[in-house]
């Protein structure tokens, strides 16, 4: 019979950790009947737009792509008060979801994996994990686009791509069109739906997988969130990305 492959030293820690991370978020979607972690958000049109010969384009379907995108508040906090802000967003290619994640951070070679409560929806997003490619680990980031989002009306952001302690070089952007009635894919004043759930690990983009230290993290986490919600847990994609 084969030996298995050894677990690297991050898998080692981060299944305990995982483990530790699912018990609190299992008690708390529990206690609440609901997910634990970002709630509440709103739903926005959306859309990426990624030019052939941008660095880092291979990452994301290049021309636009319509997409959806989820802002919400990680603990919702009250109005005013620090919170991390998440910005998901979803395109499909083939008819199967793609989903990215991205948390508020700093573009720093350390802050860019650390989560920051801020009081404001805008400023730097990052996707905080290494994301595995072809060539290598990289991170993603968002800023906005102050001078797209004045010319076209249409809030913007900026899409970066850095190896792990790298520098940013930008690829693309993301255009929020506006809220979307919840269910519906029309447009609203704003809103959310329950039934839609992003999941990086299960519906990691082409071209862009994960490491297993980060599904042993991840998805012990997921799955004990939605333990106690009373929504469903959509339909996932396959993981995808070099292998």
């Amino acid at each position: 019979m084969p030996s298995s492959t050894p677990a690297s030293p991050a898998e080692v820690v981060a299944r305990p950790a995982g483990a530790a991370v699912a018990a609190i978020f299992g008690a708390v979607a529990r206690l609440l009947h609901a997910r634990p972690i970002h709630l509440r958000g709103v739903l926005l049109d959306a859309a990426l737009v990624v030019a052939e010969d941008e660095p880092g384009a291979e990452v994301l379907p290049q021309g636009r792509t319509d997409a959806l995108a989820r802002l919400s508040l990680g603990a919702g906090m009250p109005r005013g008060w620090p919170d991390v802000v998440g910005l998901a967003v979803r395109w499909h290619v083939d008819g199967e979801p793609q989903d990215l994640l991205f948390s508020s951070s700093r573009p720093g070679r350390l802050t860019r994996f650390t989560p920051l409560p801020r009081r404001r929806l805008n400023g730097w997003f990052g996707t905080l994990m290494p994301l595995r490619t072809a060539t290598g680990p990289v991170v993603l980031g968002m800023r906005p686009d102050a001078a797209a989002t004045r010319a076209t009306g249409t809030v913007t952001y900026e899409i970066l791509e850095a190896t792990p302690l790298g520098a940013w070089h930008r690829f693309g952007a993301l255009e929020l069109r506006g809220p979307l009635l919840p269910g519906t894919g029309v447009p609203a004043r704003d809103g959310d739906d329950p039934q839609v759930r992003f999941d990086p690990t299960e519906n990691a983009p082409r071209g862009l997988g994960t490491y297993r230290w980060e599904d042993l993290l991840r998805t012990q986490s997921y799955a004990a969130s939605r333990s106690g919600s009373q929504s469903s847990v959509p339909a996932r994609g396959p993981r995808s990305g070099p292998a």
